[in-house]
């Protein structure tokens, strides 16, 4: 499975949020999800089954599609494809000559920085329902491996049931760290999971882990 893309991106005033991720071999469909407000406002499946081969999936050209679709989504929404309100006529809210498509390319282009960044996870560390946990993440640069100071980090508790909540927004120090601790709620038999995302050097980087419900102890 290949990291995604995680991006807010502004139409009108209003603050769209562009998630694309790679849902598995074991599911070749590469999701986005447009959000605003909290709520789903748009999303896109996208297969590529087409791609296997006898070897598996070619990994560069499933992060070509990734890439592809993810942009692709950035351009609706910068073309107004999601205001509540419908399009506005293009150019209203662009104080420029150039065209969309190289709007959205600068866009981009601010956005892709020098570095690509990874977030880590302190070993050992789990997640149970009902429980107050400090998590200890860390940013880094791929490939540099120094310390991303500033990164900006949050913590975000997704569920089958409701839409995805905020547990705790932080910065990265000068070593790259930051402790995050927030409360976990009880989540009557609900599927979730805890999404660490961190956005740094013009890039970004998510980690994804699983809920364990909280152990109960009974007796006579």
């Amino acid at each position: 499975m290949l990291t995604g893309f995680n991006e807010d991106v502004e139409y009108d005033g209003q603050l769209f949020h562009v998630q694309t991720e790679d849902k598995g071999v074991g599911n070749p469909v590469i999701e986005s999800l447009v959000y605003t407000g909290g709520e789903i406002v748009g999303s896109r499946r996208g297969s590529y089954a087409d791609l296997k081969t006898p070897a598996g999936f070619p990994e560069s050209e499933v992060q070509r599609r990734l890439e592809g679709q993810h942009k692709a989504i950035i351009r609706e929404v910068l073309s107004g494809r999601f205001d509540p309100d419908g399009p506005k006529p293009f150019g209203h809210n662009i104080i420029t000559n150039r065209s969309l498509d190289e709007v959205v390319l600068g866009h981009l282009a601010n956005s892709v920085g020098n570095e690509i960044i990874r977030l880590e996870i302190e070993a050992g560390q789990a997640f149970e329902e009902g429980t107050r946990p400090t998590l200890r993440l860390r940013v880094l640069g791929e490939e540099s491996d120094r310390p991303i100071a500033g990164a900006r980090v949050t913590v975000k508790l997704i569920t089958n049931r409701e839409k995805p909540s905020e547990l705790f927004s932080g910065t990265t120090g000068p070593d790259g760290r930051v402790a995050a601790t927030f409360e976990i709620p009880d989540l009557a038999g609900a599927s979730a999971a805890v999404l660490c995302q961190a956005e740094g050097a013009g890039s970004n980087a998510e980690i994804k882990q699983m809920l364990r419900e909280r152990e109960t102890t009974s007796g006579k």
